[in-house]
């Protein structure tokens, strides 16, 4: 444990946009984190080559765009069977007989998610998290007819998981990110949120007050967009807990008096 704690202290420096004064105020303001809240495939887990909205679209022979549009306003909002999301898929773009090769398609997206290959940090960095005593939840945007069954085995070292698909929202939506507070308990700048999106992660997770990380574990390019003041740019989640306190804050008094529910 001690030569995974070095390591992440070295792969850690220097992972903090902006200069050291930005740097230790932004640290400063993270002091306040109780929880923290991932995104799942890209950030946690390992992506596919060819994601599963990318593959429905080469067979309905759609753009990736109007895929991922109309995957967001239903697919991602519901849970749903493979084979009826392939159905009505097929359907809706008047490709009936293309319902088989879609269902396909899902069903073995399906089998993934059973299944997911973690970033080779992520067990190791949700261990040690976990041993300090913050809360550990994650935040998807995922297809209904994706949710496995049975939860993968890494979510036991989560408090808990919130989809898409569960709670009716999808990322950046206020609903989606309410939905963890809901589930934890905390709220605002006690919740820290970490993805790999500009806009469904560091933008929605900022809109909702939360505090936010943007992981881009490239080093040969920076942030896909503009990186909001509010938030850091990470190149692993080895940097998590070296920049994190040792120990959750304790929760402030309310102006009533007590300590805030």
């Amino acid at each position: 444990m001690t030569t995974a704690r070095n390591a992440t202290r070295s792969t850690a420096r220097g992972m903090v946009s902006g200069t050291s004064t930005r740097r230790s105020a932004y640290l400063e303001h993270w002091a306040e984190v109780r929880g923290l809240c991932f995104d799942l495939g890209g950030t946690l887990v390992q992506p596919d080559s060819l994601p599963t909205t990318g593959q429905v679209a080469l067979v309905l022979g759609i753009s990736l765009s109007t895929t991922r549009a109309v995957m967001e306003e239903g697919a991602k909002r519901r849970r749903i069977a493979p084979g009826q999301l392939a159905r009505e898929l097929a359907a809706g773009f008047r490709r009936p007989a293309l319902a088989g090769r879609l269902e396909k398609v899902l069903l073995q997206a399906r089998g993934r998610a059973a299944r997911p290959e973690l970033f080779e940090e992520a067990e190791g960095v949700l261990r040690l998290l976990r041993s300090r005593g913050f809360g550990l939840f994650a935040l998807t945007n995922s297809l209904g007819s994706s949710i496995p069954d049975r939860p993968a085995p890494f979510t036991k070292l989560l408090d808990g998981v919130v989809y898409s698909a569960d709670c009716g929202a999808v990322k950046p939506e206020r609903a989606a990110f309410a939905a963890v507070e809901r589930l934890s308990g905390l709220s605002g700048p006690e919740l820290l949120h970490v993805g790999d999106s500009l806009r469904a992660d560091v933008a929605g997770a900022l809109a909702a007050g939360w505090q936010a990380a943007y992981l881009s574990r490239s080093t040969a390019t920076g942030p896909a967009g503009p990186l909001p003041e509010a938030a850091v740019l990470i190149r692993t989640l080895a940097a998590l807990p070296v920049l994190l306190p040792a120990r959750p804050a304790l929760r402030r008094a309310s102006p009533e008096g007590g300590a805030r529910p």
